[in-house]
């Protein structure tokens, strides 16, 4: 697994796409008030297999099971279309009660998509204004390399120092948990 920890600029807040990977939104340049980590890891299974399974509407319970302080994905609810579709949103619903927004930014099966969270009700609430994640699959002999950026934007300069913190300790290992259960579910059906 590749432990690349980076800092990306959001093409939103600039007001335009800062670059191009494969045809799909990508960031170059750092922003003050983003914190992101990138993670990637070779899963045992086919691109489309693959990619179907991690962006599937109804995956999150099975693969963010939790770590240390973030707790896993209960379930999910008030989906506002289908999951393959831009636009389409729906509740995150946590183990210990709370909630976050999600909405699907980019869809391009089976090499991209990408979402957008906000509105948590727990306590990254103080420390975020959103997330973004981009998730890419490339074919590679034996099954498929995905690599995943997910960039907190802090709410202030401020609170960009605990949210770096959070990242490093929490949320990488998150990430890497999540991951780790999709390559347990491919490998499983070898």
């Amino acid at each position: 697994m590749s432990t690349a920890n980076t800092m990306h600029a959001d093409p939103e807040s600039s007001g335009r796409h800062l670059g191009k990977d494969g045809g799909h939104p990508t960031v170059v340049r750092t922003a003050r008030l983003e914190v992101a980590v990138t993670r990637e890891m070779f899963i045992p299974g086919d691109i489309s297999d693959v990619f179907d399974f991690v962006a599937a509407q109804d995956v999150l319970p099975k693969i963010l099971t939790g770590y240390g302080l973030v707790p896993g994905v209960a379930s999910t609810s008030n989906v506002s279309g289908p999951w393959d579709q831009p636009g389409s949103t729906r509740t995150v619903h946590l183990l210990d009660g709370s909630t976050v927004s999600e909405g699907i930014t980019h869809y391009d099966r089976p090499s991209y998509f990408a979402y957008r969270v906000s509105n948590p009700s727990f306590s990254l609430k103080h420390l975020m204004s959103y997330a973004r994640g981009q998730f890419w699959f490339t074919p590679t002999e034996g099954g498929t390399q995905v690599k995943w950026i997910y960039m907190f934007r802090a709410r202030n300069s401020f609170t960009k120092i605990p949210l770096r913190l959070f990242v490093g300790t929490q949320w990488r290992g998150y990430m890497d948990v999540c991951l780790k259960n999709v390559a347990k579910h491919f490998a499983n059906l070898l």
